[in-house]
This record gives structure tokens, sequence and C-alpha cells, in this order.
């Protein structure tokens, strides 16, 4: 608690993506109009932590390639080192794009794949899990699901939310 986080804590996105969401239906609605200092502190704390990086940036990244660099198969994919919000934007995936618009793409034009999603890694990691095959995927790969679904559901929202204050806009005029 008295350490300064290194990591995004998406648990606390999720709770402050509630918060705005719970107010901003509050104000849209006509019950109460005050602007309140606690959406807006939550507000401040999402974009905070959409701007933290998700891996500890404390880990060696000599091998991982730089977010927005070339591809190439000698260096792991830029997921490894991304933010919430480059993760949701999936806009570390433009000079990979780019150079499949201008030419075929090769195994030598693409990243090697993250730490994470190495097979002999993952297959090793299933392997000494117990239990039932379901259970064994759920334990293995539950943290990825968590983190894909929150941040999902948090684009969704806020989609919804855009969708909501466009459509109050008109009515209003």
């Amino acid at each position: 608690m008295l350490e300064r986080p290194r990591t995004a804590s998406l648990s606390l996105l999720f709770i402050f993506a509630t918060i705005v969401l719970a107010e901003a239906a509050i104000i849209f609605s006509g019950v109460g109009a005050q602007v309140a200092l606690c959406p807006i502190l939550a507000f401040l704390g999402i974009v905070v932590i959409i701007n933290m990086p998700l891996r500890d940036p404390s880990l060696p990244s000599e091998d991982i390639s730089p977010v927005y660099g070339t591809p190439t198969v000698n260096l792991r994919t830029p997921e490894d080192n991304l933010t919430p919000l480059q993760y949701m934007t999936v806009s570390w995936m433009g000079p990979l794009i780019q150079k499949g618009i201008t030419r075929k793409m090769d195994d030598e034009d693409v990243w090697d794949l993250g730490w994470e999603f190495k097979h002999a890694r993952l297959h090793e990691a299933f392997r000494k899990l117990e239990g039932s095959v379901t259970r064994r995927i759920f334990v293995a790969n539950g943290m990825d699901a968590v983190r894909t679904t929150s941040l999902n559901l948090l684009r969704l929202c806020a989609s919804k939310l855009c969708l909501l204050c466009i459509f109050t806009y008109i009515c209003l005029f």
C-alpha cells in the first residue's frame, strides 16, 4: 500500500469505470444534475491506469520489440510491453499492418510469440496442473480470460456511454 504500483490494476480500472458509468447514468436520467467530484476523480484514475504498463517494467525486455517497432522474427511481440490503452486499441499492430499492405508476409516478417504463449512453457504448465481438463484450462488461462473480458467490457461500456451522450445531445437540441 505504501509502494507505488508498477503495473495497471485491472480491478481498480473496473471499479473506476463502474463509478463513472453509474454517475453518468444518474446525471443523464435527470435525477441529479450536479457534477460531483467522485466521477471526475474516477475518470482521472481511469486515464492513469490505462496508461500504465500491464507487465512489470523492472523485468528484462531486451528481446521484446519496441511497441511501434518494425516486426521481426528476432524479437518477441510488443504485446509483452503494452499499456491497457494500447491493448484495447490494438495500435501496436500498426507496423505489422503497414508491412502487410505493401507486400506478402513471410515468417521472418512477424514477431516471435510472447513469453506467455510459448508452446513449451504452456505445455509444461498445463501438464503440472491437476484435475479435470476443464479445470486445468481455466486455471492455465484464467488470468488472460479475465483481462480480455474486463478490457472488452470497459470498451463496450465506453462505446455505449458515447452513444448515450450523442443521443442526449441530439434530444436536447
